[in-house]
């Protein structure tokens, strides 16, 4: 239950990348902002349209590093808030 339903801009879910060295970095994705609903197209600022599935909606976003350091792992942590963020695949680039 995403925007538009709950149309407050809370933490839907945080990226954290762990740098080889030990420290990390959060990329914090917005519900309304980053993340939409999937049941149906909604438009949000920061994700773009990627393709329907089945009727409902799949959205595309990048994040970019903040330092040009070797990541480790990457974590995908749910926010504090009552949504529900599905993720269908990462890929990384060089």
């Amino acid at each position: 239950w995403n925007f538009p339903f709950d149309r407050r801009n809370t933490v839907s879910m945080i990226v954290r990348l762990h740098y080889d060295d030990g420290r990390s970095e959060d990329h914090e994705l917005l519900n309304g902002v980053h993340i939409a609903d999937y049941i149906r197209r909604v438009d949000v600022p920061e994700s773009e349209f990627a393709f329907a599935l089945g009727g409902q909606q799949v959205r595309h976003l990048a994040i970019t590093p903040k330092r040009a350091e070797k990541i480790a792992t990457i974590e995908l942590l749910k926010g504090s808030d009552r949504s529900s963020p599905i993720v269908m695949a990462v890929t990384i680039e060089r």
